[in-house]
C-alpha cells in the first residue's frame, strides 16, 4: 500500500507543477496549437482552483454557497481522478501483455501526413512496429501476415495516407505482396470498419489479427475494434516521453466525450448529492 500510495500522494501535490513544466516542454518542441497547450492550462487551473477557493473562504468566511461549490467542484475532480486511474490502468495492460505470434493480419492506422505527402515520425513507427512483428513471427513460426495500411486523404493531403504509408513500408523492406491497402477511412471507426471488408475479401480469419498505433492509443482504437466485430488486440508504438503527458491526457478526454451521457449523468448526481447535504 505504500508503495502504491506514496507516488500517488506525491504526484498529486506537485502534478500541477509537473503539468506546467510538461506543457512548456512542448510547446518549445511541437507545434503551436491548443491541443499542445493542454497540459499548460490544467496545470494553471490546479493551482488556480485552490487560490481561488481559499480567496472566497477568507472574504466569505462560513458561506453555504461557496462552501457548496466547492463541494461539487472537489467531488467532480475526484470523479475524475478516478477515471484517470482507470485509464492509466488500461495504458500500462496494454504495454504488457502481448500477442502472440500466429496472425493472419495487422492493421496499421493512419494519422495526418506531413507537408501532404510525408510519413510523420509518428506514423512511421506504427508502420515499424507491424513490420518488426512481421518479421518476428516469420522467424519463430515461420507464418507470414499481411499489413493493411490503412488511412483516407485529408483535405489537406496530397494522397491518401495508406499510399504513403504503403511506399514507406516497402522502402523499409515489407514485400509489396504483403501490403493491402484501405485508401478510404477517414478516423478510427472507419479504419477498423473498412479493413475488416479488406479481411473479408481475402479470405483472412478475422479474430487472428492484430492493429498497430502508438501506445497511448492503443486502449481507445481497441474499442472501436470490438466496436465493428474484430475480437483483436493492439500493440503500440514508443511516443516520445515528453510528449506522452498531453497525448495521453488528449486520449482520456476522448474516451471522457464518447461516453458523454453517462459521464453527464454522473455529475448531475453529484450535484443532486451536494445539493441534499446543502439543504440539510
Amino acid at each position: 500500500m505504500a508503495l502504491i500510495l506514496i507516488p500517488v500522494v506525491l504526484l498529486t501535490i506537485f502534478s500541477a507543477f509537473l503539468f506546467i513544466w510538461n506543457g512548456l516542454i512542448v510547446w518549445r518542441r511541437e507545434s503551436h496549437s491548443l491541443g499542445n497547450l493542454l497540459t499548460l492550462v490544467i496545470g494553471i487551473l490546479l493551482i488556480m482552483m485552490p487560490v481561488l477557493f481559499n480567496l472566497l473562504n477568507h472574504y466569505l468566511p462560513n458561506n453555504k454557497i461557496v462552501t457548496f461549490i466547492e463541494n461539487v467542484s472537489y467531488s467532480c475532480q475526484n470523479y475524475l481522478v478516478f477515471w484517470v486511474l482507470a485509464f492509466l490502468a488500461s495504458y500500462f495492460l496494454t504495454k504488457i501483455v502481448k500477442p502472440k505470434y500466429n496472425k493472419e493480419y495487422a492493421i496499421v492506422l493512419g494519422s495526418g501526413l506531413i507537408n501532404g505527402d510525408t510519413v510523420s515520425p509518428l506514423l512511421g513507427s506504427r508502420i515499424l512496429i507491424a513490420a518488426n512483428f512481421k518479421a518476428k513471427q516469420l522467424a519463430k513460426s515461420k507464418k507470414k501476415m499481411i499489413l493493411i495500411m490503412s488511412g483516407g486523404q485529408g483535405s489537406d493531403e496530397k494522397l491518401p495516407e495508406s499510399v504513403a504509408m504503403k511506399a514507406y513500408a516497402i522502402k523499409n523492406g515489407v514485400p509489396e505482396s504483403d501490403i493491402l491497402v484501405d485508401d478510404q477511412s477517414k478516423n478510427t471507426y472507419q479504419n477498423m470498419l473498412f479493413s475488416k471488408q479488406i479481411i473479408i475479401d481475402n479470405g483472412l480469419d478475422l479474430q487472428k489479427g492484430i492493429f498497430t498505433t502508438n501506445d497511448y492509443h492503443v486502449f481507445r482504437a481497441a474499442g472501436f475494434a470490438r466496436l465493428v466485430g474484430l475480437n483483436i488486440d493492439g500493440i503500440g508504438s514508443k511516443t516520445s516521453k515528453y510528449f506522452l503527458p498531453n497525448a495521453l491526457i488528449r486520449e482520456y478526454i476522448a474516451i471522457l466525450v464518447k461516453h458523454k451521457k453517462f459521464h453527464f449523468c454522473a455529475v448531475i448526481l453529484i450535484i443532486i448529492i451536494n445539493s441534499l447535504i446543502f439543504i440539510s
